[in-house]
C-alpha cells in the first residue's frame, strides 16, 4: 500500500516537472516573451526621452603631443679660421672634442653652461693676433707721424722758406740795380771827363763794361725771381702736396689693416668664448642623439661646425601640436576655443586656442590616413610640470548652433551604416531612420526624421524593442530576421567618437 502511494507521488512530480518544462519551453519559443510580458505599458518596459530643441555646442577630439613655441637648436659654432705670421699660415679647422656636457633632460636657466668645446687651438691663434694687432698699431702709428710731418712741410715751406727766398731775390735785385746806378753814374762822369780830356778811353771802356755787367746782375735776379715764382715754387708745393696724399693713403690703408686685425681679433676671441656653450634661455635640455647616423652627444665626442648639440625648448611657452584626422579638418577654423587634456596629468584641463592649421598632411608610410597638424596656443601656463613630447587630448569646440532637435546619443543605434530611432507610437514603437549632424559627448543633431516632442527609446535592446515594432513600421529599412544562434546581425548603439570623427 505505501509502495503503490510513494508511485504516485513520483508520478505525479513527474507530471509537474513535465508541464513546467513545456511552459518554458513555449514562452521562450515565443517572439513575445512570456505571455504577459505584451501587456505591460511601454513607459514601464523602456525608459525614454523627449526630441528637444537646443543649443548644441559641439566638439570634436583630436590626439595630439604637447611642444615648446620657442624650441632653440644648439649648435657648434666653431669656424674654419686661418691667419697668416710672418709668412706662416696658422689655422683651426672648426672642429674640436667635447670635454663635457650637462645630463640630457636637464632643467637649465639662462646663462647656464651646458657643454665645454676644447679651445686650445683657437687659443694659441688669439695669441698669435694680438701681436699682429699691436704690431698694425705700431705701423698705423707711424704712418699717422710720416703724414703730420708732410703737412708741416707744405706750411714750412708755403709759410718760411718761400717767402724768405722771394725776399732774397728782392734784395738782390735792389743790390743789382743799386749797383747798376752807380755803374751808369761813373760811366757818364767818365765819359764828360773824356771829352776834357782828363780820363783815358781805356778807363770809359772800363766803365762800360761794369756798367753792362750791372745790368746783366740786374735781368738776372729778375729772372731768377721770375723762375721761382712761376716754377720752382709751385713744384715744390706739388712734391709735397704728394707727400701729404701719400701720407695719408699709407695712413688709411694702416687704419683698414689695424681694424681688419681687430675684427679678426674679436672673432677669434667670440671663438674662444663659443667654446663654452651657455643656455640663450631657460628651458629643458634635449640632447641631438642620432641613431640613425650613429651620432650620440657624449663628453669625448668630436664635433665639429654646424653639428646640432642640444635642443633647448622653452618650458614657459608651451603649445600642443594636434592631428586632425582628415575627416575633421574641414571643421577646424583659426581661433577655434580648445580644452588640453594630457596623459601625464589627467586632473589638469589647459585652456588655448587654434592658432595656425597645416594645409599640406603628414606623411606616415604606414598608414594611408592623413592627419595635419594644427596648433594649439594654451592661454596660460598651469601649475602642472610640462614636458616636450608629452601625449594629449584634444577638444575643440565647433560655433555653437541655436535652436537644433537633439536627442541622447543613447538613443540612436547604426545598423548597416544607417543610423536609427525607436520612437514611441501609443502602445507600439516605431523604429525611424534618421540623419544626424553635429554632435556633442552627449547629444546627437537631429538633421531629419525626428521632430521636436517625440519620445525616443534609450539604450534600446534590439531583441526586445523588435518585439514590439509592427511589421509594418519601416519596411524599407527593418534588417532581416538574425542569423541562426541568435546573432544580432551588424546593429550596434551609436559610438560618440565615431559621429564626431
Amino acid at each position: 500500500m505505501r509502495a503503490l502511494k510513494k508511485l504516485r507521488s513520483s508520478l505525479l512530480m513527474i507530471a509537474i516537472l513535465v508541464a513546467v518544462g513545456a511552459s518554458i519551453k513555449i514562452a521562450s519559443s515565443s517572439p513575445n516573451g512570456w505571455p504577459w510580458e505584451s501587456s505591460r505599458p511601454l513607459v514601464e518596459k523602456y525608459k525614454f526621452a523627449p526630441v528637444s530643441r537646443t543649443v548644441l555646442e559641439g566638439s570634436l577630439t583630436a590626439g595630439g603631443r604637447l611642444e615648446s613655441s620657442k624650441r632653440t637648436v644648439i649648435e657648434c659654432e666653431l669656424e674654419n679660421i686661418t691667419i697668416g705670421i710672418k709668412g706662416q699660415r696658422l689655422a683651426a679647422g672648426g672642429a674640436s672634442t667635447l670635454l663635457s656636457v650637462v645630463p640630457d633632460g636637464s632643467v637649465v636657466e639662462r646663462g647656464t653652461v651646458l657643454a665645454q668645446i676644447d679651445s686650445s687651438d683657437y687659443e694659441e691663434l688669439l695669441r698669435q693676433q694680438r701681436i699682429t694687432v699691436e704690431r698694425s698699431r705700431a705701423d698705423r702709428y707711424q704712418a699717422q707721424l710720416d703724414l703730420e710731418v708732410a703737412k708741416l712741410a707744405i706750411s714750412e715751406y708755403r709759410e718760411g722758406v718761400m717767402k724768405e727766398t722771394l725776399k732774397d731775390y728782392e734784395r738782390a735785385i735792389a743790390l743789382a740795380q743799386s749797383d747798376e746806378m752807380r755803374c751808369k753814374d761813373r760811366l757818364d762822369w767818365a765819359i764828360r771827363m773824356k771829352a776834357k780830356g782828363y780820363v783815358p778811353q781805356n778807363q770809359v771802356a772800363s766803365e762800360k763794361q761794369s756798367y753792362a755787367q750791372a745790368l746783366f746782375a740786374v735781368a738776372q735776379e729778375t729772372s731768377g725771381r721770375r723762375l721761382f715764382e712761376r716754377y720752382t715754387a709751385p713744384k715744390n708745393l706739388r712734391v709735397l702736396d704728394g707727400q701729404v696724399l701719400a701720407g695719408t693713403a699709407v695712413l688709411n690703408y694702416q687704419d683698414s689693416r689695424l681694424q681688419r686685425n681687430l675684427e679678426r681679433l674679436a672673432k677669434l676671441e667670440k671663438q674662444v668664448e663659443l667654446c663654452t656653450i651657455r643656455a640663450p634661455h631657460d628651458g629643458f635640455v634635449i640632447y641631438a642623439n642620432d641613431a640613425r647616423r650613429g651620432i650620440t652627444i657624449e663628453a669625448g665626442m668630436a664635433v665639429r661646425q654646424k653639428q646640432d648639440l642640444f635642443y633647448l625648448p622653452d618650458l614657459k611657452d608651451m603649445e600642443v601640436v594636434a592631428q586632425l584626422h582628415e575627416s575633421i579638418v574641414d571643421q577646424v577654423r583659426k581661433g577655434m576655443k580648445a580644452t588640453v587634456r594630457l596623459e601625464g596629468a589627467p586632473a589638469a584641463r589647459l585652456s588655448g586656442r587654434v592658432t595656425s592649421i597645416s594645409p599640406i598632411p603628414v606623411f606616415d608610410y604606414r598608414s594611408d590616413v592623413r592627419y595635419f597638424d594644427a596648433i594649439v596656443k594654451l592661454d596660460s601656463m598651469s601649475r602642472v610640470d610640462l614636458k616636450p613630447g608629452m601625449t594629449a587630448q584634444v577638444d575643440l569646440y565647433l560655433t555653437p548652433k541655436p535652436n537644433v532637435l537633439t536627442v541622447p546619443i543613447e538613443a540612436v543605434t547604426q545598423e548597416e551604416g544607417q543610423d536609427f530611432c525607436y520612437v514611441a507610437r501609443e502602445d507600439r514603437l516605431e523604429r525611424r531612420k534618421i540623419e544626424l549632424g553635429q554632435a556633442t559627448h552627449d547629444l546627437l543633431e537631429i538633421a531629419d526624421g525626428l521632430e521636436e516632442g517625440e519620445q525616443v527609446v534609450l539604450n534600446p535592446v534590439l531583441a526586445e524593442v523588435d518585439a514590439d515594432v509592427p511589421d509594418d513600421s519601416d519596411l524599407s529599412t527593418k534588417p532581416a530576421a538574425p542569423p541562426a544562434g541568435g546573432a544580432e546581425g551588424n546593429r550596434e548603439p551609436v559610438n560618440a567618437v565615431a559621429v564626431l570623427h
